[in-house]
């Protein structure tokens, strides 16, 4: 680490040493010129100032005598200006009639009959008797059938499926998958996502259903998918079902569950 802190530290004089000798270089190469340059410069200033004032010597005098007679002929014209001094108006009709009006004494108002109404008034208020405070309710048992009823109404019962059928022509196609979640079919080779969703609408959901299949149903469900014929059979469907149907997160034959 010191080592290479030395390495950087003579790099860093090398460099300002470098420096300094090209400002040396480059200063004692342009100094003559920049001096020329600058005597130049201040012997032009003066020659066009020595002539700026040359010229402007040169200029006649200006005449300013009619102009000093026109201001002192506004001067006068403006001294002559009579201006009238206001005349002092008399007030005293003003002061007469504001010294004649007469402000009317307001009547003394008798408050007796206030006051009177006023004590009688706090005397009806110190006779009255507050009751005393009532008896505390205990609003365990309606605070516990509103929180019930809230619960409800925010957890309302799922409504209740439609029963399964068994479609017709059929032996086990089921209407619709309500026994449960469907199993995932593209686990048997050779079902796809295209395959699986035309199984559902023939109402194949469950491996249960395939492992139970006979030659009659296989032939029904060939006919239903004209363009998988023989896929069924080829594939061993009913085989890879029943071995597929006994894993447990499979779904489980009605009279199971």
């Amino acid at each position: 680490m010191g080592f290479l802190l030395a390495k950087i530290l003579i790099l860093l004089a090398v460099a300002a040493l470098g420096g300094g000798l090209f400002a040396y270089w480059w200063f004692r190469r342009h100094y003559e010129d920049i001096t020329l340059e600058y005597t130049r410069s201040r012997d032009e200033w003066s020659n066009w100032r020595r002539s700026f004032e040359e010229r402007l010597a040169a200029r006649p005098a200006v005449d300013l005598h009619p102009l000093s007679q026109q201001l002192a002929g506004v001067d006068a014209a403006v001294r002559a200006i009579n201006i009238p001094q206001p005349q002092a108006t008399d007030l005293s009709p003003v002061l007469s009639a504001v010294s004649d009006i007469r402000m009317p004494t307001p009547e003394r108002v008798d408050l007796a009959p206030l006051h009177a109404r006023l004590e009688a008034i706090e005397q009806r208020i110190s006779s009255l008797r507050i009751p005393d405070a009532p008896a505390v309710v205990d609003l365990t048992p309606v605070l516990e059938r509103l929180a019930a009823m809230q619960t409800r109404l925010e957890n309302p019962p799922a409504p209740s499926a439609p029963p399964v059928a068994i479609r017709e022509g059929s032996r086990n196609l089921l209407s619709h998958a309500g026994l449960g979640k469907p199993d995932d079919l593209k686990q048997i080779k050779g079902v796809k996502r295209v395959l699986e969703r035309k199984l559902h609408k023939v109402g194949v959901f469950y491996f249960w259903q395939i492992a139970d299949w006979s030659q009659e149903d296989v032939a029904h469900v060939d006919s239903v998918l004209p363009a998988f014929k023989g896929r069924i059979e080829r594939d061993h469907w009913v085989t890879q079902a029943s071995e597929l149907s006994a894993q447990p997160t499979a779904a489980k034959p009605p009279e199971q569950h």
